[in-house]
């Protein structure tokens, strides 16, 4: 066996053990979880809520923001990459034919 095989054959293993640890730990956490979802009565009035406009404003602001510098910064990409290819043909231009 070489040492590239027994190297991957280890790490194979170490991800296979690891694999079965998360599982483990999974299993034994999540009858905790279940257990910390119990039903509570609410009772008196309820607390008054956020409006949820300004946030969700805020969100497509920021989406739309990001998305412009995006495409912004895209743009002046290819700006200067369309500036390297003119200056590449004019140096190729200029060189004449190969011999």
């Amino acid at each position: 066996m070489t040492t590239t095989q027994t190297t991957h054959s280890t790490r194979s293993l170490a991800h296979t053990f690891l694999r079965i640890a998360w599982f483990a730990v999974l299993s034994l956490l999540s009858p905790g979880i279940a257990l910390a979802q119990d039903f509570q009565k609410v009772e008196g009035a309820l607390r008054p809520e956020l409006p949820s406009v300004p946030f969700v404003a805020a969100a497509y602001g920021f989406i739309w923001i990001a998305i412009l510098v995006y495409v912004l910064a895209v743009a002046r990409g290819l700006s200067k990459v369309r500036q390297e290819l003119a200056e590449l043909r004019r140096k190729i231009d200029g060189a004449g034919p190969r011999p």
